[in-house]
C-alpha cells in the first residue's frame, strides 16, 4: 500500500489513486482507439463521447461519494467542486456516465447498442486500473479475517480504526481481478456475439454479480441497510437492480435478433 506515489520537495505530491485514474483514462483511450479501428467504426463521434464520459465518470463518482459521506467527513458544498479531495464511488461515476451516454448517442444519432458494445471492454480495463489504485490507496479494503486465510492482506494505513497488520479479506485485488476477467470474457465473446448490445449486457451482468459477492467482504465505510435480517450495502442494492435490468434487456435483445433472422 502506497497512498502517496511521489512526494516533491515543496510538499506537494501525486496521490496513487489519482495517478491510477489518470492511467486508467489513458488506457481507456488507447483500447478504444484499437477497438474502433478493429471493428471499422467511425471514430469522429466516438472521441467526443469519450471525453464527456471521462469527465462525467470522475465527477459522478465524486458527487456520489459526497452525497453518501458529507456528514461523516464534514464536507461542504465547495467539496463538490474539489474532485481530487475525498473519495470516489464507482457506481456514481457509472450512473452519470450512462446518462451522458444516453443523451449523447441520441443527440448524435449513434447506434445505442453497437456503441455500447464498443465501449464496454475499455470500460472494464478502466475499472481494473482504478481498482489497482484502490490497492495502493488503501480504500475499499476488506473486513477482518482469520490469520490462516491464504489470501489475507495485512492492514496498512489508512484503514480507519483497524490495527496495523490485522489480516483483511483481499477485496481490492478481487475487484481488480474480476474486472480483468470480464475484459477477457468480452474479448473472447466478441466474434461470437449474436446481437448488438450483447457485449455490453454481458459486461453489466458479470460486474453486478461479482460486485455483489465481493461487497459482503468489504470492511470500509459504506452506506448499509438491513434487509430481511441481512446487512446489504448500497452498492449491492444497485448491483441487484442492474442485474435484473440486464437480464430483461438481454432476453429482449436476443428475441429481437431472432425475429429479424
Amino acid at each position: 500500500m502506497k497512498p502517496i506515489l511521489i512526494r516533491f520537495a515543496d510538499g506537494s505530491y501525486i496521490h496513487a489513486g489519482h495517478f491510477m485514474l489518470f492511467l486508467a483514462g489513458l488506457l481507456f483511450i488507447l483500447l478504444l482507439a484499437i477497438e474502433t479501428k478493429r471493428t471499422g467504426e467511425r471514430a469522429e463521434k466516438i472521441w467526443g463521447l469519450m471525453i464527456l464520459l471521462s469527465i462525467s465518470a470522475v465527477y459522478g463518482a465524486h458527487i456520489f461519494y459526497w452525497l453518501d459521506f458529507r456528514k461523516e467527513y464534514g464536507y461542504g458544498l465547495k467539496h463538490l467542486f474539489i474532485f481530487w479531495k475525498g473519495g470516489m464511488a464507482l457506481y456514481g461515476g457509472a450512473i452519470l456516465a450512462f446518462v451522458t451516454y444516453l443523451l449523447y448517442t441520441h443527440w448524435q444519432k449513434m447506434d445505442f447498442w453497437r456503441t455500447g458494445d464498443l465501449l464496454t471492454p475499455p470500460a472494464a480495463l478502466f475499472v481494473f486500473c482504478a481498482r489497482i489504485g484502490c490497492i495502493l490507496s488503501g480504500c475499499c479494503h476488506g473486513r477482518e479475517c482469520r490469520f490462516d486465510f491464504p489470501f489475507a492482506m495485512p492492514a496498512r494505513p489508512p484503514t480507519g480504526p483497524i490495527v496495523r497488520d490485522t489480516p483483511l479479506y483481499p477485496t481490492q485485488p478481487a475487484f481488480a481481478a474480476s474486472a480483468l476477467l470480464i475484459l477477457l470474457v468480452l474479448w473472447a465473446r466478441w466474434k461470437r456475439r449474436k446481437f448488438d448490445g450483447e457485449i455490453a449486457l454481458i459486461g453489466i451482468l458479470m460486474y453486478s454479480v461479482t460486485s455483489f459477492v465481493i461487497e459482503f467482504y468489504r470492511g470500509d465505510l459504506r452506506v448499509l441497510y438491513q434487509i430481511l435480517g441481512t446487512e446489504i450495502s448500497q452498492n449491492q442494492v444497485i448491483s441487484v437492480n442492474l442485474f435484473l435490468a440486464a437480464v430483461i434487456l438481454y432476453f429482449y435483445r436476443r428475441k429481437e435478433a431472432t425475429r429479424c433472422l
